[in-house]
């Protein structure tokens, strides 16, 4: 008998796990998000810009991204400045996971999405 039941994981579920490890590791070492929708060429931007550009517009975000800058501007510790700045980040990160799910999910837009080193010149 075994004590702890498998996990089913619903196909849903997996795409924002793996987004989230992607997005966390893009992150992490710098790189580039490349876009593809179906019948268009791709786009390509750095993995945090891309992030933080699909914050704008949410309230709980823009606020959390400005108690970052009021707290830089301020002159508060570094150390408050990273709590803030991580508080955002986790946000905003989980906030863009949704956004790329909900468009590989969508069958109209059909988004494909992956991360690459960073091209440089």
């Amino acid at each position: 008998m075994n004590a702890r039941p498998e996990i089913r994981l619903s196909p849903e579920q997996e795409l924002r796990m793996d987004l989230t490890w992607d997005v966390r590791m893009a992150l992490r070492h710098g790189m580039q998000e490349v876009v593809r929708y179906c019948g268009t060429g791709e786009n390509r931007q750095p993995a945090a810009h891309a992030v933080y550009e699909d914050s704008i517009g949410d309230p709980a975000l823009t606020e959390a991204f400005e108690a970052v800058a009021k707290a830089y501007a301020l002159g508060d510790t570094f150390g408050r400045i990273g709590e803030l700045f991580t508080k955002f980040m986790d946000g905003a990160s989980a906030h863009y996971v949704e956004t790329l799910a909900d468009a590989i999910e969508d069958p109209d837009r059909q988004l494909d999405v992956s991360f690459e080193e960073a091209v440089r010149k």
